[in-house]
């Protein structure tokens, strides 16, 4: 490959006793960050040990598990704005489950202005409830 070639980026791979690892460890240490769980990179330097190393050959870097947090986070925050508020029936198991014409206009205004939240259209957030636990409501939250 020349250097002129654009190089394919590599991205960590994430299972799910990979996330399960991460919201355990984000749990332990949250007392660390308070209350935003707005957590650094260096925060995760710990985790990296006990995370399994990528079919690839590669382990996983603070900047992976920095970005996964944060990846978690918005992904909770978009289900958590159709259950808190948008008037669609929420559960953790279809979403908000749209059936109705009206049920969708109201979704896809939830879309517009929060694109994340499509995936939740008819399937739920599978860490809703860990991370219901200890990520604070989504409110003015400004760069957080």
């Amino acid at each position: 490959m020349s250097s002129s070639e654009p190089q394919v980026k590599l991205r960590a791979a994430w299972t799910q006793a990979d996330v399960k690892m991460l919201l355990d460890y984000a749990e332990e240490i949250r007392y660390k960050v308070g209350n935003r769980m707005a957590f650094q990179e260096g925060h995760f330097n710990d985790l990296l040990a006990s995370l399994p190393i990528q079919p690839n050959g590669h382990r996983k870097t603070a900047k992976n598990c920095h970005d996964k947090w944060e990846s978690l986070k918005r992904e909770y925050y978009a289900a958590s704005t159709i259950a808190g508020g948008s008037g669609l029936a929420y559960s953790t198991e279809r979403g908000a489950n749209v059936v109705t014409e009206a049920g969708q206009l109201v979704m896809d205004e939830l879309i517009e202005t929060r694109p994340e939240a499509a995936q939740f259209q008819n399937k739920g957030f599978k860490y809703w409830d860990r991370m219901q636990r200890f990520v604070p409501r989504d409110k003015a939250r400004g760069a957080n």
